[in-house]
């Protein structure tokens, strides 16, 4: 079975009942490979840097560059790596680490767990339509995003634990501040318009805002979770002074 396949299996036993028809439909609208259009490369670039065809407001660009972000960079760290020059990379993980066997598995999943209408009861949505996956890998593999067809994978620093209550209450809020300019501010708006909900008064505990930055134990809100930050797109200092500065918001 197909990476997507292994992943549609576990949000069945963990996210909620879901229709076998819809799960045996999604596996295998996504096995083989899709092979692009006129003109998909230039749709999925809009696709991924526009927010206004997706159920949720999250799109590509929220989680990943589409450019050198250390040659070029814009001053935001999105919690996922950049995906310039990763159409043709030779192994690809989701977010929570497992390792995919293709871009269409990587993409498709991604467009399900943040991007598709909502699955009711569950922290995912709908499978994609073809035409955005076709556009958005067009674009992935296009001559303006990839250099090189091959490319080295990355591996992410997964953050097993939590810093302790007692340095998380040591963090300070200023600057924080400047970490969530960089890394929050274009999800979390404080009038409340970006995909994610705003942070004034939210009322969580500095402990509960850490565990939702590195993704452990989040049931989300609406059926969106917050895409998570490892620990080398946020460092431990910075999650424990961003965690100040929301904690007092």
């Amino acid at each position: 079975m197909s990476g997507i396949g292994r992943w549609l299996k576990w949000v069945l036993g963990m996210g909620g009942l879901i229709g076998c028809v819809w799960i045996e439909s999604a596996i295998s609208q996504y096995e083989g490979d899709i092979p692009p259009q006129p003109g998909d490369a230039a749709a999925g670039r809009r696709l991924f840097r526009n927010r206004d065809w997706t159920a949720t407001g999250l799109t590509c660009i929220h989680c990943h560059a589409d450019f050198n972000e250390k040659k070029t960079p814009d001053g935001y760290i999105r919690p996922g790596y950049s995906l310039f020059n990763s159409g043709y990379r030779t192994e690809l993980h989701t977010w929570n680490g497992e390792i995919l066997g293709s871009l269409r598995e990587a993409t498709s999943i991604c467009m399900i767990r943040w991007m598709t209408p909502r699955v009711e009861g569950a922290t995912e949505g709908e499978a994609p339509e073809k035409h955005h996956l076709r556009q958005i890998m067009a674009y992935l593999r296009s001559d303006e995003l990839v250099q090189e067809k091959k490319a080295r994978p990355v591996e992410p620093m997964w953050a097993k634990d939590l810093p302790s209550d007692r340095l998380l209450k040591v963090g300070e809020a200023n600057l924080g501040q400047r970490v969530f300019r960089r890394s929050c501010i274009h999800c979390h708006l404080d009038d409340g318009s970006g995909p994610g909900p705003s942070l004034i008064r939210n009322g969580y505990s500095r402990y509960q805002i850490a565990k939702k930055i590195r993704g452990k134990d989040n049931p989300g809100l609406n059926g969106l979770v917050m895409p998570p930050f490892t620990r080398d797109r946020l460092s431990d200092r910075e999650l424990i002074n961003v965690s100040s500065y929301i904690f007092q918001k």
